[in-house]
């Protein structure tokens, strides 16, 4: 069969297709009606359909597999090449794709509602609106709501304990569990394994029995905006204050997890999209400009930093080096130059104008005419020197520049700018 992920530059251009262990290959099955057979339990042991390799695991099963084919005279090649493989990142074991039944929210239904929803929100930058997530929302597959593990929130779906019936009925509330569940107790652990053993009336009069599946976290990280509220079965006052939110930020690995999760639970839920503006991040890389890993052993300790530095500085170094949605190299020397110029500069500024101060009792002075300092130093000043008449006029443009730009969530603008009226203007 045809296929158009198969490339010229990757192999010998002819790949072996099983429906049943990868998404191409489900696709180019499902596109020409191939069965997808399952020869393989999910710990990755070969069932008895498997013949000769039934309880082997897969990988121990590949030498002898070889020796067969070469024993059968079918063995065209053998050799050891480097090719990408995925493994499990706790435990290094080797991964294999296999197909699984699961439960869908069918997004694609709401594709068109989607995309319209994130073209009315301020995406910073704005390529990410038009690029990274259009891209993704264009491309939109319905969302595998259901995982096979123990932790993470039930999925409140009971189904019939008679085959013959099979009905199905989900839960919506606790109120609804306690009114049509047998003998819910009032304080019920709503999640494994105490969840399992709350059982439902059907119809039919035989009971009904959860599914065993949890729900992908990222829906309860995309719920946020109502399930904080208890929304919608109380707190509608302060449901409608806090939504949409005005703005939200995390990384750009976020496009797909929680940007989109708001994003498709908003819309199918109340048609309109949870946030107003965003600010994506991206990443925080090592002086070398190479991605942060505790293999590597670049990983910069951020509570160490900010025991070491202090969290303005951190902060203000991080800002002033890039923009936000731009890669940072984080490096220790430059956050050392930034205290030295900026901070230090700042400090003895305004330690020159408090020992002059203090010499003059001016605090005292203040409170005895029962003034603030500022008040106190304005009725007391007379014609104003010409460095003050520069400073009271470049400090009002300062402000004004700073405001617009945080106004549009450029935020390393102005904090340079501040920082060069700190070290060029004021200190001087």
């Amino acid at each position: 069969v045809n296929a158009e992920f198969v490339t010229l530059e990757d192999g010998t251009g002819i790949v072996h297709i099983a429906p049943g262990f990868g998404a191409d290959d489900y696709e180019v099955g499902q596109q020409y009606g191939l069965p997808v057979l399952q020869a393989i339990e999910p710990n990755g042991i070969f069932k008895e359909v498997a013949g000769p390799y039934a309880g082997m695991f897969i990988k121990d099963a590949d030498p002898i597999i070889i020796k067969d084919l070469k024993r059968a005279g079918r063995l065209f090649k053998k050799e050891l090449y480097e090719h990408n493989y995925p493994f499990c990142w706790r435990c290094d074991s080797p991964l294999i794709y296999i197909a699984r039944e699961s439960w869908y929210i069918r997004t694609t239904r709401f594709k068109d509602e989607l995309i319209k929803n994130n073209n009315s929100i301020n995406w910073v930058p704005d390529e990410i609106r038009t690029g990274r997530m259009l891209n993704w929302l264009e491309n939109n597959v319905d969302w595998a709501l259901s995982r096979e593990r123990f932790w993470g929130t039930p999925l409140p779906i009971w189904v019939c304990d008679d085959p013959a019936c099979g009905k199905m009925r989900a839960v919506g509330s606790l109120k609804q569990l306690k009114e049509e569940g047998q003998n819910v107790p009032d304080d019920i652990e709503l999640h494994k394994p105490y969840i399992d053993e709350v059982k439902l009336t059907c119809e039919c009069g035989s009971s009904m029995t959860r599914v065993p599946e949890v729900i992908d976290c990222w829906f309860d990280s995309g719920s946020m905006p109502f399930a904080q509220w208890h929304y919608p079965f109380e707190n509608d006052d302060k449901f409608a204050h806090a939504y949409p939110a005005d703005f939200i930020s995390e990384a750009v690995d976020q496009t797909r997890g929680w940007f989109y999760s708001l994003l498709a639970i908003s819309t199918l839920f109340k048609g309109q999209a949870p946030f107003k503006n965003v600010v994506v991040l991206e990443f925080i890389l090592d002086k070398e400009g190479k991605k942060m890993s505790k293999h590597k052993g670049n990983v910069v300790d951020p509570f160490e930093t900010v025991d070491r530095f202090g969290a303005d500085p951190t902060r203000w170094y991080l800002v002033s080096t890039s923009n936000p949605w731009l890669p940072t190299r984080f490096d220790p020397d430059g956050l050392v130059e930034v205290i030295r110029k900026f901070f230090d500069t700042l400090r003895n500024t305004y330690s020159f104008f408090a020992i002059y101060a203090n010499i003059d009792s001016v605090v005292e002075k203040a409170q005895a005419a029962g003034n603030s300092v500022e008040a106190y130093l304005e009725s007391k000043a007379g014609e104003p020197e010409v460095l003050d008449k520069w400073i009271e006029d470049k400090y009002p443009q300062l402000t004004d520049f700073a405001a617009a730009n945080f106004d549009k969530y450029e935020i390393t603008k102005p904090v340079r700018r501040i920082q060069d009226f700190v070290i060029e203007d004021l200190s001087n």
